[in-house]
């Protein structure tokens, strides 16, 4: 590898590690702190939906395990808990993107968004009840009242919106999801 490259290589990293430390604390400091139902709107988890789906796999999973790890350290939850759901999530939004949506639309990226929510949301809530049945944690009630459920479907509906948004935008920016015809 040349100077130039591993400059090129490092400063890469750099960056990627910029952005990862930046949208957990916007998250995290940001976003919960809005008023009801714009709180429970969760960046993270349409940026590592996108990556996965529209960028690069490898690099979804990355994102994922960094972004979860600052999250977890800013969580009441046990630590973890948000890594290994998001971890799972990429894991299964890449399966079914490899063997069911294969073509990289809008309307897969909204299924698989959709999706995603539903997936990333079935594990955080396995993974408390699990912690709860091994006595690690012990406030389980809180996850199942309605104000909650309900901000699952606006979380839903704010990742949805926000993933078709970034695909506009990524459409118009660059080159990787136009045809070409020649």
């Amino acid at each position: 590898m040349t100077k130039l490259k591993r400059s090129e290589y490092i400063l890469k990293i750099i960056s990627n590690a910029v952005l990862v430390i930046f949208f957990s604390m916007v998250q995290t400091n940001l976003l919960v702190s809005l008023r009801w139902p714009w709180n429970f709107f969760n960046l993270i988890l349409s940026i590592v939906i996108f990556i996965t789906v529209i960028l690069n796999y490898h690099r979804g999973l990355w994102f994922a395990l960094f972004s979860g790890l600052i999250i977890d350290l800013f969580s009441f939850l046990p630590f973890g808990t948000m890594t290994a759901a998001m971890l799972l999530t990429v894991i299964i939004i890449n399966g079914l993107f490899k063997n069911f949506f294969t073509n990289r639309s809008l309307y897969s990226l909204i299924i698989l968004g959709f999706l995603g929510n539903i997936v990333y949301f079935v594990f955080f809530l396995f993974i408390n009840l699990v912690f709860f049945v091994f006595d690690i944690t012990n406030n389980l009630d809180i996850f199942f009242t309605p104000a909650n459920l309900y901000g699952f479907l606006w979380q839903t509906i704010f990742n949805v919106s926000l993933l078709a948004f970034l695909f506009f935008v990524f459409n118009f920016v660059s080159k990787k999801l136009k045809s070409v015809f020649y």
